[in-house]
């Protein structure tokens, strides 16, 4: 997987009638490797935005962070809040791997090799009630695409009715997901992360 780098595409909106949303994300880069955080913080409206922003701040000081580890400070810094759903990815081109972990209803599906991989996250809250973390591996092959979304987005979507394009499109993919499933009773917020030639990725941003 040399010679590739990741493009990353969000769409996301604010629970009707809210000015901020509680869900957020933040991509971060350390020797190489891309680490990707989906926050959902719990409810709606300003205090599920603080917790939010609370766990973007602690992921961008802290990009070397595995994403156990990620999880584990986020935990520690959002006690004073109401709370959190966060799922943590690690992806290293060069080797060619996915690491993850995941608290909460923040989902995550890899497509690769013609296949759709679930990437569950386990129970619990990120500031509250935090498991035993366990960190997921999956080997990466050429081509694959990563989505992640609250569940501000219908948990049952089926990606597979949308147009054959929005797959190598990943802002189409991202819109049209939230447009097709998003939820208009809670903030909502999808990811698509996919590696590209070096030559054709977009800055992550």
């Amino acid at each position: 997987m040399a010679e590739a780098s990741i493009a990353i595409a969000v769409a996301e909106r604010a629970y009707p009638g809210e000015t901020v949303s509680g869900d957020a994300w933040q991509v971060d880069e350390h020797n190489g490797v891309y680490r990707i955080a989906v926050i959902d913080g719990l409810g709606h409206g300003d205090a599920a935005a603080k917790a939010a922003m609370t766990a973007r701040e602690v992921l961008a000081h802290h990009p070397e962070l595995a994403a156990p580890d990620a999880l584990q400070a986020c935990h520690r810094a959002l006690i004073p809040t109401r709370g959190a759903a966060m799922w943590v990815g690690q992806i290293d081109i060069e080797a060619g791997t996915l690491t993850y972990a995941g608290v909460g209803n923040v989902e995550a599906r890899l497509w690769q090799d013609g296949r759709q991989h679930r990437l569950p996250p386990q129970r619990g809250i990120v500031g509250a009630t935090m498991p035993n973390l366990r960190r997921f591996d999956w080997p990466l092959a050429p081509g694959w695409l990563l989505l992640v979304h609250t569940d501000g987005v219908r948990e049952h979507f089926d990606a597979d009715v949308l147009p054959e394009p929005m797959m190598g499109d990943p802002q189409g993919l991202a819109n049209g997901i939230l447009q097709a499933w998003g939820r208009q009773t809670d903030d909502a917020l999808v990811l698509v992360a996919q590696v590209y030639p070096a030559s054709m990725a977009a800055a992550l941003g």
